[in-house]
């Protein structure tokens, strides 16, 4: 039997650039992926949870999986 855990990652406005006019970023994404690989979980992917109008991801949930 696995077991499963989601962690939530929201974007943070990290600057402005040309197109969309805003640039935004998933800060902590990378560290909080480490950390549950380092602690024996498995990184399944992602859900993107909530989107802006411009079809950027706000929120996402990231997938973690180990054996039970």
């Amino acid at each position: 039997m696995k077991r499963v855990e989601f962690v939530q990652v929201k974007s943070g406005l990290c600057g402005y650039g040309l197109g969309k006019g805003t640039k935004y970023s998933f800060d902590g994404a990378e560290d909080a992926i480490r950390a549950r690989i380092e602690a024996g979980w498995e990184f399944c992917g992602f859900i993107p949870l909530e989107t802006r109008g411009t079809g950027d991801i706000e929120t996402m949930s990231l997938v973690f999986q180990r054996d039970a």
